[in-house]
């Protein structure tokens, strides 16, 4: 009967090390993978919260508002409570602005999103039209402190929004930025880069 060759202790060991060398030289480039999606995960969702901002002003036929957290995870979208809401309350009584409870309808109004764990809101800025600077100012009158809180970007009924730009990032100083067309509300998503080269 023919004797088997089997692998020696040191053959198996060598083999071993091979494989806990390849698997650490992986590793890190799947793990900035990994982030690299979560990353583009949070660009995701902040297109599709402004894209949804942007069809409920026009089905809604009321101006919806869109802030987010400076460094910090938050997005809310909400409708715009204004002054004419007095003509429509049976009493008269004019309706609080940027109502984040319930309005007469019952429905809560105010609905927020978070980015994924390790992404941020770094920047953004908004373009000044002179229909949004008197809500703009009510708003920051009475919504959150304007040193956490983005300037607010908003979506009207017939279809336009604010010119506006978004930045997201993660720890390793990289982000991504969506940039927001006032004349036809659509959202561009551009490519992951360095914060620095974001802010030239």
């Amino acid at each position: 009967m023919p004797r088997r060759r089997a692998f020696t202790l040191m053959e198996m060991l060598l083999v071993l090390a091979i494989l806990v060398i390849a698997s650490a030289a992986v590793m890190p480039s799947l793990r900035g993978v990994m982030r690299t999606t979560t990353l583009r995960s949070g660009a995701d969702l902040v297109r599709s919260e402004l894209t949804r901002a942007h069809v409920l002003a026009m089905r809604t036929g009321r101006i919806h508002v869109v802030r987010y957290e400076l460094n910090g995870r938050k997005l809310t979208v909400e409708p715009w409570i204004g002054d004419d809401d007095a003509l429509e309350s049976p009493d008269g009584q004019q309706s609080e602005v940027f109502n984040s409870a319930v309005v007469r309808g019952g429905a809560a109004q105010r609905q927020e999103k978070n980015l994924p764990e390790g992404v941020v809101f770094v920047g953004g800025d908004v373009g000044l039209e002179t229909r949004s600077r008197q809500i703009e100012e009510a708003v920051i009158s009475l919504g959150e402190s304007t040193a956490t809180w983005s300037r607010p970007i908003f979506f009207y009924p017939d279809g336009s929004t604010s010119d506006a730009y978004v930045v997201v990032g993660d720890d390793r100083k990289l982000g991504i930025r969506l940039d927001l067309r006032g004349l036809t509300g659509t959202v561009k998503v551009g490519d992951v880069q360095t914060l620095d080269a974001l802010s030239r």
